[in-house]
């Protein structure tokens, strides 16, 4: 598969992945990550290594959404 057809799945992807975490984060309650046994440092540490992905070119952004026992700890 051509560099750029990957690039282009990847990206229609994350766009998909982007609305459907949308639809699923108007449902879903917030809570603290601490409230649902998530830790935030961690979950900065994750925060992070897709920042340095991003910057590196690795890939072209994301979104992300954890959430744990019916409620939303990171968006």
């Amino acid at each position: 598969m051509k560099r750029k057809t990957r690039a282009a799945i990847l990206v229609v992807s994350l766009i998909w992945l982007a609305l459907v975490s949308a639809a699923v984060a108007e449902t879903l309650p917030n809570a603290k990550p601490e409230e649902v046994g998530l830790s935030s440092e961690r979950l900065g540490r994750v925060r992070e290594m897709l920042r340095a992905n991003i910057t590196a070119g690795e890939i072209p952004g994301a979104v992300l959404l954890i959430a744990r026992h019916g409620k939303i700890a990171y968006f």
